[in-house]
């Protein structure tokens, strides 16, 4: 038995009653309807109302289709769960409650994308919201509103203006004291212009050696900037970072916010707000990120894969997208000029043995610098080699008089195993797996190829000038080693004019000595 018809549905049909008798004919029908939209109607709840024209039009055409039945209202859907198990509601609450930081919109893709809620569910960011909102779990905190008088700022082109900060991470075990925590930190470099992360370095340390990898890791991949634009933290304003500065850019030392405003450098300000909540807090409940090392595998895969093929609010397209719209005007730094600009500086004085100490380790030079002070330049990262100068001049590289370890081995303290405590879904370590490291076109590796190149061709060209006697190519390499590379079209005439001074049959040592003499080293 059919239900009667509601109150509402029987005023509705009141008001168009007169429409659907008359039948008007065309020409005649919106004058009809505008003259019973004048008309006043009782509502059953009492109150005095008028029905627009094109609100009886459209009741005329549902009657019409299917009578008086088509003018009840259809009931709402229960918001948020008409097309979602319980089973899924309690997976996007477990999502949310895991890292409460993370957005509808990653909410979705995270459920999706790790198939903890089929791809076939339908998420859309209303039904989320609303099952999110019913379980108390949808509030956004608001951050206080500046008062300052700010202007919009954007940067003309790419590597027009870049923009640097550091940034509170998560705490992570200490290798060097079991059982107990320390804070990581972030430097990273983003392009004004286009908004691309263009490298970032995670570290125990917040001082200047990680500020300088990350500085170094942005300049190899992308050129040289016309301007920086700095924090005023203290590794930001070392002299070495402003001899790193003047050496690569047209300006002789790097631009700085305005201290207490760092509104100044909003770009990077809005990417730190973004990495809190969509790398930092995936990192602190990622079972998967225990050490440094892992935190900048998972950052890495993070940066290439999620935030720089992202679509950008603001611009409109994906940060990578915008910058390679400028790449033919990027102008890349030649990687010797690249490392010259990064070796740190300090001066030793050696001992009767030519031997001197820097950070711990020993190196011997050669006995002319025997008690003289000498100027030594080195990456802290690598010790392996390290460069003497005199006065301005390069002496030689030399290596480690003594090996010592230049890290202790790192012990990963062991992870909870109760399965309550952890994240229903790991997204640092499920997105870190299905992307492996990005390859990337290494300038070290082309620098050290095309040196290899030039020594190869310095030892065919002593090959086949010297007699076979008394050619050692293990000595000839270990003096490129030491003091190349050599320029071959310049050595041809220096190697010609040492023969001619002691001949074809002198030594091999004799001769290279003599090189260094007719020759001018870089």
């Amino acid at each position: 038995m059919n239900r009667p018809p509601s109150d509402l549905a029987l005023l509705r049909y009141q008001a168009i009653s007169a429409y659907l008798s008359l039948r008007p004919p065309r020409g005649q029908r919106t004058a009809l309807l505008q003259q019973l939209a004048e008309q006043s109607w009782r509502l059953p709840d009492g109150r005095q109302v008028q029905f627009a024209a094109e609100t009886l039009r459209s009741w005329v055409r549902r009657f019409r289709r299917g009578g008086i039945e088509a003018l009840e209202d259809k009931p709402r859907a229960r918001p948020g769960v008409q097309v979602l198990e319980p089973d899924h509601i309690d997976i996007l609450c477990r999502l949310k409650r895991d890292v409460p930081a993370r957005s509808i919109d990653r909410v979705i893709r995270i459920a999706h994308r790790t198939e903890v809620i089929p791809r076939t569910v339908p998420l859309s960011r209303s039904t989320v919201h609303r099952v999110l909102q019913a379980h108390g779990l949808s509030k956004r905190k608001q951050g206080a509103a500046a008062t300052d008088d700010l202007d919009r700022f954007e940067a003309a082109f790419a590597n027009d203006l870049w923009q640097s900060d550091m940034l509170m991470g998560p705490w992570l075990p200490d290798p060097d004291k079991p059982g107990k925590k320390r804070r990581a930190w972030l430097h990273a470099f983003i392009d004004d212009h286009s908004r691309l992360l263009l490298a970032g370095r995670w570290d125990f340390k917040s001082d200047l050696p990680v500020l300088e990898l990350a500085f170094k890791e942005a300049l190899r991949r992308f050129g040289t900037p016309k301007r920086v634009y700095y924090d005023n933290g203290g590794p930001y304003r070392s002299h070495h970072m402003a001899q790193i500065v003047a050496v690569l850019s047209d300006r002789d030392r790097p631009i700085f916010c305005t201290a207490g405003r760092p509104e100044g450098k909003g770009k990077i300000e809005a990417f730190n707000r973004y990495c809190r909540a969509a790398f930092v807090a995936e990192a602190e409940a990622s079972p998967s990120v225990t050490t440094v090392d892992d935190l900048n595998r998972a950052w890495r895969v993070w940066l290439e894969s999620e935030y720089n093929q992202r679509p950008h609010e603001e611009i409109g397209e994906t940060p990578w997208a915008r910058w390679r719209r400028d790449a033919a005007r990027v102008v890349h730094v030649d990687e010797r000029r690249l490392a010259e600009a990064f070796l740190f500086r300090k001066t030793r004085k050696t001992d009767k043995a030519g031997v001197l100490k820097l950070q711990g380790i020993k190196y011997q030079v050669g006995p002319e610098l025997a008690r003289k002070r000498v100027e030594v330049r080195y990456d802290p990262e690598d010790l392996s080699t390290i460069e003497v100068w005199h006065g301005e001049t390069f002496q030689e590289r030399v290596r480690p008089l003594e090996i010592h370890p230049q890290r202790r081995p790192r012990k990963d303290l062991p992870v909870d195993a109760n399965d309550e405590d952890k994240p229903v879904v790991d997204w640092l370590g499920h997105i870190t797996e299905q992307h492996p490291q990005p390859e990337l076109d290494d300038p070290v590796e082309r620098a050290l190829a095309e040196q290899q190149r030039l020594d190869d061709e310095v030892v065919e060209l002593l090959r086949g000038r010297m007699s076979s006697e008394v050619f050692d190519e293990e000595a000839v390499r270990t003096f490129l080693h030491r003091y190349g590379p050599l320029d071959p079209a310049a050595t041809v005439e220096a190697v010609e004019l040492a023969i001619e001074m002691g001949g074809e049959d002198q030594h091999v040592v004799t001769l290279l000595g003599d090189l260094l003499d007719v020759m001018e080293r870089p």
